[in-house]
């Protein structure tokens, strides 16, 4: 399972052009150059630079908490879970066993799949000596719950009403994981990588622009959301703000890595190359024939495993 569709925020499925329309947004703030929303009690919330990039302040403890659901012979597999902004985060974290200090991947699965249903990512990055985070997205039939961040208009009204949209919120889920593996004294927390697929992997390069501690990103079937904002300044600044491609120059030295299949009925192909294109070096691309969306394939599996080796230097 994977993305469905590519819907605006007006609901709408567009062409390839990307141009999907919000006209019934309506310009009611005079924009500064930098916008800051204000917590009464931690301070800013989050912050949007003169380009729409988001940031947030620094973050705090996520009180987070875990526990074995699994001891397998070859790896070990625990429920991990924290507190983010309006809801708890859940995940899953396997760590493969007779390895020193493995490297971890965050995994950001597309809007449909699960933590659980995504477990072929987990199996194959772990038979390659790496732990893995995987995180449930929000609203997405997972237990961690919240608005889903394909609602694009609801997301737009958090905005405008100086909220915490659920695009932001799922970005700010996926920092908070960051940390935690850091402080995992088990695993590698100088060696953390982002994967998304779908949907997932419109998150890891914002998630990754934001936070310069990732070593790399890679991204599955996965390309820009194609709003258009059309005259709405207002609304133009929150499309950047979610847009991958607003933070691509904010990833090198850092390398990029997509992997595209052909006949992808979803995403097609041309539109994950437009935001490859888009890129700086150090970047990746890799293409395949056959149908394959948002999920794991023994198709790409070997490429992934030498662009890992490459980046971990194991």
């Amino acid at each position: 399972m994977a993305e469905k569709s590519k819907a605006g925020i007006t609901g709408q499925v567009k062409s390839p052009s990307f141009l999907i329309g919000i006209s019934a947004l309506i310009v009611v703030l005079v924009l500064a150059v930098s916008i800051f929303v204000f917590d009464q009690t931690t301070g800013p919330a989050w912050s949007l630079d003169g380009s729409g990039a988001l940031s947030f302040p620094p973050r705090g403890a996520a009180n987070p908490q875990a526990y074995m659901i699994e001891d397998a012979a070859n790896y070990s597999l625990e429920k991990i879970s924290y507190s983010s902004y309006d809801t708890k985060v859940f995940g899953l974290l396997r760590i493969p066993k007779g390895v020193t200090l493995p490297p971890v991947v965050i995994v950001l699965p597309a809007a449909t799949v699960t933590k659980e249903a995504d477990s072929a990512m987990a199996g194959a990055l772990c038979s390659w000596g790496y732990a893995s985070l995987t995180l449930d997205e929000r609203g997405n039939g997972g237990e961690t719950r919240g608005s889903h961040p394909m609602d694009f208009m609801t997301g737009y009204t958090a905005y405008r009403n100086g909220d915490m949209p659920a695009q932001y919120a799922q970005v700010y889920d996926v920092l908070l994981g960051y940390d935690y593996l850091r402080s995992r004294k088990d695993l590698d927390g100088g060696n953390i990588t982002v994967l998304g697929e779908s949907m997932g992997g419109r998150f890891a390069v914002v998630a990754a622009g934001i936070e310069p501690g990732f070593k790399a990103v890679f991204v599955i079937s996965s390309s820009p959301y194609g709003l258009d904002a059309g005259n709405d300044r207002d609304a133009l600044r929150f499309v950047n703000s979610i847009e991958p491609a607003t933070y691509l120059k904010k990833l090198p030295p850092r390398k990029l890595v997509m992997f595209h299949f052909t006949n992808d009925t979803v995403i097609p192909v041309t539109h994950g190359k437009f935001l490859y294109d888009n890129a700086g070096w150090p970047k990746a691309w890799y293409q395949y024939n056959g149908s394959v969306h948002g999920v794991y394939s023994d198709i790409f599996g070997p490429d992934l495993h030498t662009e890992l080796t490459n980046i971990y230097g194991r």
